[in-house]
């Protein structure tokens, strides 16, 4: 009896980790997917602000943030939007805030429209975002490409009409990009299940 109650169970586990398994990749493959049709610059529509994410850099503002901030500022200028809003806490200990330093960046610019969100986790700086704006407000979101498919889901969660406009990113090695495939599918798998604004530890 034992045996036939260990056998059974044994099946069981088997099948919820070939479940887990499928239900993993299908969620990779749509994250990857996701991340290869970022929206045009000409489909972007006017919102009520565009959003850059932060990116962890040092006291000079990193390649890929200024990549965000290059975009961001395209957008303004093309009157997408009237303000821009950085995201983002301190890389390290003493260092500026990504936030901060996007703002400086977009200063030097001539964008003089920037709210600074010093938040560290993501899914804090949408909710907050979220509340500063009129509700239900359009925004223009620059990430990862990677991050994509968790970007527009976790917006749609806090209430934002995210249209998501991937910025370019430096090339990175394959394990980086490997990493934040794994990251991100993990969170768009686990906040389909308990809610995206549990995922900001493994989102970022």
């Amino acid at each position: 009896m034992f045996l036939r109650v260990f056998r059974w169970f044994r099946r069981v586990i088997y099948v919820l980790v070939l479940v887990l398994f499928v239900y993993f990749v299908v969620t990779s493959v749509q994250v990857v997917m996701a991340s290869r049709t970022p929206l045009p610059f000409n489909q972007v529509k006017h919102a009520a602000a565009i959003v850059v994410v932060g990116s962890p850099t040092g006291t000079a503002i990193s390649s890929d943030l200024q990549l965000r901030c290059e975009q961001a500022v395209s957008l303004w200028r093309a009157g997408r939007a009237g303000t821009i809003i950085t995201t983002g806490a301190s890389s390290g200990s003493g260092a500026p805030t990504e936030a901060s330093v996007a703002a400086a960046y977009l200063d030097h610019q001539g964008v003089k429209h920037v709210t600074v969100v010093p938040l560290s986790q993501i899914p804090a700086q949408f909710s907050f975002i979220a509340n500063l704006l009129p509700k239900s407000s359009g925004v223009i979101i620059l990430g990862d490409p990677l991050q994509t498919k968790w970007l527009g889901d976790l917006a749609s969660s806090v209430g934002l009409h995210a249209q998501i406009a991937a910025a370019p990113s430096p090339k990175g090695s394959f394990m980086h990009d490997l990493g934040t495939l794994w990251g991100q599918s993990l969170a768009v798998g686990i906040g389909r299940v308990i809610g995206y604004q549990h995922t900001g530890w493994v989102g970022g």
